[in-house]
């Protein structure tokens, strides 16, 4: 297994809470659960958030 970096890491682990919270949102909008949506739109900002950071790391 390749040693990654930290920020490959968190670039990684931002992708990933980036993605689970694009299909969150969007199973909660097709329901019609606010609350999801709520919860899934801080998902996506929290994976974003890593991502911007990862950036500014390396």
């Amino acid at each position: 297994m390749a040693d990654l970096s930290p920020s490959q890491r968190t670039a990684g682990t931002g992708r990933i809470l980036m993605t689970a919270g694009a299909l969150v949102a969007l199973e909660a909008m097709w329901q019609g659960s606010v609350a999801r949506t709520v919860i899934a739109s801080g998902l996506l900002a929290v994976g974003g958030g890593l991502l911007f950071f990862a950036k500014r790391a390396d």
